[in-house]
This record gives C-alpha cells, structure tokens and sequence, in this order.
C-alpha cells in the first residue's frame, strides 16, 4: 500500500481499526491523523456520529438563520475521547481564517472557531467538512506500538473518503482500499 511514511510517521492518513481493538470507542473506527511525531500523535475518529447532537445544537445561530441551520442537518461525529466538549472543524482547503486555520496538507485543513460553523451555516463554510467533538491522542511511542501490535492498520487519506457522506460504510471502504474482505477479518487475521 502507498503510505503517507514522512520520517517513520503517518501524519495526515488514515488509521483503520483491527479487530484486536476491543475498546468500544475504538472498534470499527477509522481514524484522521492530524499529527505524528516524536512528541505523540492526534486524531479525529472520522466514521462515528453523535446521533442526538447536530451542529445547529452546537453553536448561537441568528435567528434570520434557524431556519436554514434546521433545514440543513450537519452531522456532529465522536472525535475521540480527549477533550470531549471542545470542537473541532475538520476541512477542505479552500476555505480558511488567517491565523487560525491549520493546513495539514494538500487537501485538509483543521479550524476550531465558531466563525466557520457560522459560515457553513451562512453557504461561505467550506466545501466539504466533518465537525468533532473530541479527539483521540497517543504518547510518544504508542501509536507506533500499536501499529507493530497490529491494533491499526494505515491507509491513505483521500478526501473522497473522508468526506464520503455514508459515514457507516467508511470502515468497510477503508478495508476495501487494504484488500481486505470484511468478513473475513477477524482478530486471527496474520497470525501464526
């Protein structure tokens, strides 16, 4: 597989959950690295919505807007179980505010301020996003434990999947991608 490897470190791909993860957090998940470093690493769990929060719950819309925000359902996902309560704005990189987006790289962006949650309610917002409440991290050195333990497996992140709004079929596209069947996967899988 062509893996995003930058000094041994997968920032800016896709980790995809094996069935060795028994956290039901975890299980099934398909995770954004945002970051990955010798100082640890940080992620955004991309496959798993909040079923009774929407966006429009999340911030103070005008009134001129209400109808607008309710009318347009913004998916809210679990992020992770790091800073539950704190948002973030994971987007295309076409849209961003000077001094507080951050590029990850070619196609993704990361904000946290509500002016783009306003602006995605106005039509400025980005093209496509996904917003997280929470994030998932790992010390230096356990991602990568966790990768030689096979807990994850890494993929590419293409914004078509990332964004794909069939949010439940992204697991089953990412073990696609790795040429693994899904029902054949199971935590025996490689071991001798």
């Amino acid at each position: 597989a062509d893996r995003k490897i930058i000094n041994g470190f997968f920032k800016g791909s896709l980790l995809v959950s094996t069935p060795d993860i028994l956290d039901p957090r975890f299980s099934r998940s398909v995770i954004y690295l945002i970051s990955h470093n010798e100082k640890g690493a940080m992620g955004f769990i991309i496959n798993k919505p909040i079923d009774d929060i929407q966006l429009s719950d999340i911030i103070e819309i005008e009134n001129s807007n209400k109808n607008l925000a309710i009318q347009k359902k913004h998916t809210v996902f679990f992020g992770g179980p790091v800073e539950f309560k704190s948002g973030f704005l994971l987007h295309s990189t076409e849209y961003e505010i000077k001094n507080t987006s951050l590029k990850i790289d070619n196609n993704f962006c990361l904000t946290n301020d509500t002016k783009a949650l306003s602006d995605i309610f106005e039509g400025n917002g980005p093209v496509s996003s996904l917003f997280m409440l929470g994030y998932a991290g790992w010390y230096p050195g356990q991602l990568e434990k966790e990768i030689m333990e096979d807990s994850w497996l890494v993929v590419n992140a293409d914004p078509k999947l990332v964004f794909n709004k069939s949010h439940s079929q992204k697991y089953n596209l990412c073990l696609k991608l790795l040429g693994i069947e899904n029902a054949y996967f199971s935590s025996d899988c490689g071991k001798a």
